[in-house]
């Protein structure tokens, strides 16, 4: 750690530097304003991004300040209001979601957004996260850069210690909005701010460092973690679905490791581990024949005969009207799937039955039946022969022809309307945007 200016800001962006555009976020305050001013003195091309959370009377004129501060370095801005609505993990907890929900919204491919965050912040992160009794993923701290939407969340200043941005403002006469939120101790990390963190430096001094050299040996520790889970999950097979056998056989500690990286795998956050812990029990320990589940603010894990499947936290409905398909172009289903037919040889629907009428997609209402190998056949009853999990049956499309039920997704073809060995067909794929699908 050292004097942060221009040319040290240049080492530490360096990694990143060949992305198409750079972000960063600019709140107003004084760690992004340090942030945005020496990313433009470095002529890299730049745009900032200011969320408004409208949780502050104050948060318009904030805004404006950012427009002004902007338009005085010469670069655009973005600024977009959210609405926070906590969800019982707290207002800061749930404003912190709105505002990466919006870094993610807003990234293009392999564009990069910058936080302010820096050594102070980091050593807060990882006492914060001690005291909640956090594991060896917690104590890693914050990540100089990871995953974000279709790009990735940088934090470039990590190397830096709050006093360096201050020497930095001071010397170039930088203003910055003042949240007041930032100056009472009612919120846990203002009180570790304000009164912990000066105390312990009395006592050990260079606790910044002391916690930085914490948080690198547990993001070591906790690579090293992932690396052997990822390879486990690569030898199951395991993707859109983990068998509850292959975790059976393992001791309580790799188990939970194994799920949290299968979770992070699929783009969600695993729970804490207590809920982690307490649900994996249940989904392990449920007799076959029941159906348990692990829900939590990210994600929902259900089991099925015998395998355990990654779900959103709410699945949408499917659309309650029949919905018209021109069978030449793809049909997308809002929140559930992408329905596309290709050209085949003695495969799929027969084509010349698509002649006879309308094609229309609909979803299922019960009491459906369709004619396979000479029957008429409950739908219910195969989708269950076939292992279709039940949150799927509902969401799977359904192709009729006329009044007349011809394919089911991409599962089965009704006998009436399959191609013969020689004549054209169009062959149906389901892209579906729920994990569970069975062929």
């Amino acid at each position: 750690m050292g004097r942060f200016g221009v040319e040290p800001l240049a080492a530490a962006i360096e990694p990143w530097r060949q992305a198409p555009r750079l972000w960063v976020a600019y709140s107003g305050g004084h760690d992004s304003t340090v942030l945005l001013h020496a990313v433009v003195a470095l002529g890299l091309p730049v745009h900032a991004l200011h969320v408004d959370h409208g949780l502050h009377p104050e948060s318009e004129r904030w805004a404006m300040h950012c427009r002004a501060r902007c338009s005085m370095l010469g670069i655009p801005l973005r600024v977009e209001r959210v609405t926070v609505r906590p969800r019982g993990e707290g207002l800061e907890a749930a404003a912190r979601e709105a505002r990466y929900g919006v870094f993610a919204a807003v990234l293009a491919p392999r564009e990069c957004i910058a936080t302010a965050h820096h050594a102070d912040d980091q050593a807060e992160t990882v006492l914060l996260r001690i005291l909640r009794g956090t594991g060896i993923d917690g104590l890693a701290g914050m990540p100089a850069e990871r995953v974000l939407g279709a790009g990735r969340l940088i934090r470039p200043l990590l190397g830096f210690r709050r006093a360096d941005l201050a020497a930095y403002a001071a010397r170039h006469e930088l203003s910055w909005v003042d949240d007041p939120a930032n100056r009472g101790d009612q919120h846990d990390r203002n009180f570790l701010r304000a009164r912990i963190m000066p105390l312990l430096e009395t006592r050990w001094p260079g606790l910044d460092q002391r916690l930085a050299r914490l948080a690198r040996h547990a993001s070591s520790a906790s690579i090293l973690a992932e690396c052997w889970a990822r390879r486990q999950l690569t030898e199951l097979g395991a993707t859109h679905s983990l068998a509850v056998a292959a975790l059976a056989g393992l001791g309580e500690t790799p188990r939970l490791q194994l799920l949290r990286t299968w979770i992070r795998g699929q783009a969600r956050r695993p729970p804490p581990e207590r809920r982690l812990r307490r649900g994996l029990a249940d989904l392990l320990g449920a007799a076959c024949d029941r159906q348990p589940s692990l829900a939590w603010s990210d994600g929902c894990i259900r089991r099925y005969r015998g395998r355990l499947y990654l779900l959103p936290p709410c699945l949408p409905e499917p659309p309650a009207a029949s919905l018209p398909w021109d069978i030449a172009q793809p049909l997308n289903v809002p929140n559930l799937g992408r329905l596309e037919a290709r050209v085949g040889l003695g495969r799929g629907l027969r084509a010349q039955s698509l002649q006879q009428a309308p094609i229309e997609v609909r979803f299922r209402q019960g009491g459906e039946r369709v004619q396979v190998r000479g029957q008429a056949r409950a739908l219910k009853r195969l989708l269950q022969e076939r292992g279709v999990p039940p949150w799927l049956r509902t969401r799977l499309p359904l192709v009729y022809i006329g009044h007349d039920l011809a394919a089911v997704a991409d599962l089965l073809i009704a006998d009436p309307f399959r191609a013969g060995s020689t004549e054209p067909g169009l062959e149906l794929r389901w892209h579906t945007a729920l994990c569970g699908h069975v062929k």
